[in-house]
């Protein structure tokens, strides 16, 4: 490792800061973890590392993770802690340094360092972070580097880039990587480095981060460095905890041992069969399934091996018997076995396919190969289903045991039925004794103006042009077409006016529009039309021999309502009638006293009009109107008027008789 050129750097440029110059200073003491050569040829590496604030007094302290590069380039990243307060270079690069940063002795401060492939520089590449930026004493913080699937590399502090770098190589080819404490560029061993803790050392594959599989302890020095002096800082596993350890004094001092071995259990679970892939298994080493295809149980009955069910990182899950698995943890493979039935087939005409073996639970799909045999002209046997009680041409049907299932057939006949204008539709086969519908797609045919050949019936006598049928026995047919001329209805009021707006006609019991083709030389009666929601009766009969337009009259009738006194003089009468149909109205008659009501059916008019109190019914029909005379208030005033000056009149009268009288007398 060359963890020792960070040393180096530290110590030149704190030498210079601090003026404490110690030409002899030659020695990198490390302490740590390598991890074994299963996290080779990996594509990063990273560990947690605790923060611990701590004073170096002849040199620096570094705590890092690092590795070589499969082309020779070195890189690591992890947190300083320098001897002496002052500025630093804050970025290098083989170029120089650009920068600088503020830097108190005994803060711990991240970096990140390389050295390109055939580098022999002494000088540091690399960035520092500002004062105090690895964190709050005591607690931990993840360093890292990856490369970013090409030669660039980057680096990180929990997960934030701290920067990038191209080193030429994609990968750590055969070199694992290293997690170290390091006193640097000091010439004493007596410093008494605090302990620090590190943990889930990890390596990079294919853009997954594993655990370290395996760590060894290391306590040595750096390149390059001296080694009179003894290594007294130590290296041990922290309670037993697998991928977590600690460096500094005090600790164990042993050559290379294996701080931990990280290895997984593979359960594989099965109810048949004799499957001993079970044991524990080195952490990313491959371990092989094996199972047996089929397992015979019954006669008809066996079990299937469906695939395994893997759970666990690196776990397999799929249908192949003998497959791989790697062991990123602990892994569990369920053999899982699927119970199957065979389904025998058999049928009278044609073979059946579909036949086989079938997962319990599945469905199996059963089909003939032929789905009709002729039997007579007209006639035939049709397929109509199975023994299970299908009649499909094609079954499904759930497979939960052995199964043996018969073809049924039935009896068929040809309907047929045909038509000189347009097509037939629903002819074909039809199962005896089944319903057969059978409908016209043309039911006229334009052949002049007004006239058109229209379907009259069926050769079977039947006269819809879609009809239904039982089907007793092969059938044919035709449709026969007759001519037909167009009608126009023109209907008139009463009086003898057009009459427009009616809904439709009732012609010899068919519904028709005003206008409609009827067949040539026939007798027809206009029974009634609705009009105005009324059903009027007319009983029009006429001859059709030809285009023609039908003029005839109805009772409707228009008709009036008025009001007057005594005296002729017009009332402003309130009225409220309704019709035949049901449609009511009210309102005042107006100054005129009057209101008129067009094209009434029968003329039925039904109700009552007021006036001051009194009261006139309404009851009209067949064209009659409606007069109402009322005595009013003025009318009963004037006649009392007139009572009264008879009467003073007779009375004056009467007083000058007897006074003529009197006088002589």
């Amino acid at each position: 490792m060359r963890g020792h050129r960070l040393g180096i750097m530290f110590v030149s440029v704190l030498f210079c800061a601090a003026l404490m110059g110690s030409a002899s200073a030659q020695y990198w003491f490390q302490s740590g973890v390598r991890a074994s050569n299963d996290a080779a040829q990996n594509n990063g590496a990273g560990v947690a590392i605790q923060t611990v604030y701590q004073s170096a007094t002849n040199g620096s302290l570094g705590y890092w993770v690092g590795e070589d590069l499969s082309n020779g380039a070195f890189l690591q990243a992890g947190y300083e802690i320098t001897n002496a307060t002052g500025y630093y270079p804050s970025e290098c690069d083989v170029q120089g340094c650009t920068g600088s940063v503020y830097l108190t002795a005994g803060k711990p401060t991240w970096f990140w360092e390389y050295f390109p492939s055939g580098y022999t520089g002494s000088s540091f590449l690399g960035g520092i972070g500002p004062d105090g930026s690895a964190g709050i004493n005591n607690t931990f913080h993840t360093y890292s580097f990856r490369s970013n699937g090409g030669t660039a590399w980057s680096f990180y502090f929990d997960n934030t880039t701290l920067g990038t770098v191209d080193l030429g190589a994609t990968g750590s080819g055969p070199n694992p990587p290293s997690a170290f404490g390091e006193y640097a560029q000091t010439n004493t061993n007596t410093y008494p480095m605090q302990v620090v803790a590190f943990k889930n050392m990890t390596f990079y594959q294919n853009g997954r981060s594993y655990l370290v599989p395996q760590g060894y302890s290391y306590i040595g020095y750096g390149k390059g460095s001296e080694e009179i002096l003894p290594n007294r800082y130590g290296v041990q596993e922290y309670g037993n905890r697998t991928d977590y350890f600690q460096v500094g004094t005090g600790l164990a001092l042993a050559g290379q041992t294996t701080l931990w071995t990280l290895g997984y259990n593979l359960n594989v679970v099965s109810a048949y069969g004799n499957l001993t892939s079970n044991g524990n298994y080195k952490a990313y080493s491959r371990a092989s399934l094996s199972a047996p295809s089929y397992i015979n149980i019954t006669n008809g009955t066996r079990e299937s091996f469906a695939g395994w069910r893997g759970s666990g990182t690196g776990s397999y899950t799929g249908n192949l018997t003998t497959a791989p698995v790697q062991m990123y943890g602990n892994i569990t493979e369920t053999a899982v076995w699927q119970r199957q039935y065979y389904v025998g087939t058999n049928a009278s005409y044609g073979a059946v396919s579909g036949s086989g073996w079938y997962d319990a639970g599945s469905t199996a799909s059963l089909s003939v190969n032929y789905t009709t045999v002729p039997t007579a002209y007209g006639t035939r046997a049709a397929f109509a289903g199975w023994s299970t009680g299908s009649n499909s041409t094609r079954i499904s049907f759930a497979v939960n045991s052995p199964v043996s299932v018969s073809a049924r057939w039935e009896t068929q006949y040809l309907v047929n039925a045909t038509t000189q204008y347009g097509q037939v539709s629903g002819t074909g086969w039809y199962n005896a004794n089944s319903t057969a519908t059978l409908s016209l797609t043309e039911t006229a045919i334009k052949t002049g103006p007004n006239m058109q050949l229209g379907f009259l019936d069926w050769s079977s006598g039947a006269k819809n042009s879609t009809i239904k049928l039982k089907v007793t026995a092969p059938v044919s047919m035709s449709a026969i077409f007759a001519t037909q001329y167009k009608v126009t209805f023109s209907p008139q009021n009463a009086y003898g006016q057009q009459l427009a707006g009616v809904d439709y006609y009732n012609v010899s019991s068919n519904v028709v529009n005003t206008s409609a083709y009827l067949f040539a030389n026939r007798t027809y009666n206009i029974e009634y039309v609705s009009y105005k929601g009324v059903n009027v009766s007319t009983n029009y009969v006429f001859n059709l021999t030809s285009p023609k337009t039908i003029s005839f009259q109805m009772p409707i009738y228009n008709v009036t309502v008025r009001a007057s006194s005594a005296f002729g003089t017009p009332l402003n009468a309130s009225y409220a009638i309704s019709f035949k149909n049901g449609t009511r109205m009210s309102g005042f008659l107006g100054q005129k006293g009057s209101i008129s009501f067009s094209n009434v059916p029968y003329g039925y008019v039904s109700g009552s009009a007021k006036y001051f109190g009194l009261a006139e019914s309404i009851s009209i029909a067949n064209g009659n109107d409606a007069n109402m005379i009322f005595f009013t208030p003025w009318l009963i005033y004037v006649i009392v008027i007139g009572v009264a000056i008879i009467g003073i009149t007779a009375a004056l009268a009467e007083r000058e008789y007897k006074k003529r009288h009197s006088a002589a007398v």
